[in-house]
């Protein structure tokens, strides 16, 4: 289900291959959070990352799931998620605010993502803030954002 929720939500050349987004979950499932539709209990949002210390974003946090470092200080954000139809009612906005407490209640000092530039206003209410730094997943260049824990 979350490798459908992935191809539903992205485009096919940034969409992750639905075994890299499976190994992810099964390896580091403490590093996932969903969102269920109670009624059709439907899995309708998801938001994972990788611990690290690293301070820049780097692509390969996104398909090499070694470099995940438990007791790393600082989050990258891999993936936030919600299907189309579920957008627009604060679910993202939820989902993250649940992820932060978790990472920071686990003693992270900083959080890392990156986006689209027409997604960078929908983070910024969330309390990130552009870094300057981009990146190329999909040949698409992302803004690297920043928020601290």
């Amino acid at each position: 289900m979350a490798a459908q929720m992935e191809q539903a939500c992205f485009p096919p050349e940034e969409a992750w291959p639905a075994a890299l987004m499976m190994e992810r979950i099964k390896r580091l499932p403490n590093m996932t959070l969903v969102v269920e539709d109670m009624v059709t209990m439907q899995l309708v949002g998801m938001i994972n990352g990788i611990a690290t210390d690293d301070e820049t974003f780097r692509d390969e946090f996104i398909t090499d799931i070694s470099l995940h470092n438990p007791t790393g200080k600082n989050i990258m954000i891999t993936g936030l998620q919600i299907l189309p139809a579920y957008r627009h009612r604060g679910l993202a906005k939820s989902l993250m605010s649940h992820y932060l407490a978790q990472e920071k209640s686990r003693g992270r000092h900083n959080v890392f993502l990156t986006c689209l530039a027409d997604k960078i206003p929908m983070y910024q209410k969330m309390g990130f803030h552009p870094t300057g730094n981009l990146s190329t997943w999909a040949t698409l260049p992302y803004h690297e954002m920043h928020r601290p824990l």
